[in-house]
């Protein structure tokens, strides 16, 4: 369920404030260690309005955020072969929203999750380069993001 890119849907019991979420799965290690990031709909890009775009969002050359615009296609879901686009505007702030844990601890955080969508690859990649080159991005995770990265362009190389 969790794997790397794959953007999950569930009742998130365990927050403050308990609702449907949606949750992107950044990094999956041997040990099934797994590293989640919320999104959110609120206007939480870090800049003002007329800044924000698609993609990864800078201030003052700082990455502080990643936005998916409102039904743009950024993946497919693979239980129906469909496009996938958020229905709102949706932000990953790098400064809050981390979980890390096992799959089965993630687990007992939602009721009903579901796979709605697996990232293009090129949008996972530009997701994780930001989250990595993030000040805002806690420096405990920065392994996890920088193996993503290196063994994406690692493979880029062998093909």
């Amino acid at each position: 369920m969790f794997e790397p890119g794959n953007i999950v849907l569930g009742f998130a019991k365990k927050i403050s404030d308990p609702k449907d979420k949606y949750v992107i799965s950044i990094y999956r290690d041997e040990e099934c260690e797994i590293l989640l990031h919320f999104t959110t709909s609120q206007p939480r890009a870090g800049v003002p309005l007329e800044e924000v775009h698609h993609g990864i969002i800078r201030k003052d050359n700082e990455y502080i955020s990643y936005v998916f615009e409102a039904k743009r296609e950024i993946g497919t879901n693979p239980t129906t072969g469909t496009r996938f686009a958020f229905p709102k505007q949706t932000t990953m702030s790098f400064d809050y929203g981390l979980l890390k844990g096992t799959e089965h601890k993630l687990l007992t955080m939602f009721d009903n999750p579901r796979v709605v969508c697996k990232l293009d690859a090129t949008e996972y990649i530009n997701l994780v380069y930001a989250m990595y080159r993030s000040s805002h991005t806690p420096t405990q995770y920065k392994p996890h993001l920088k193996k993503v990265l290196d063994d994406y362009y690692s493979q880029q190389a062998s093909e």
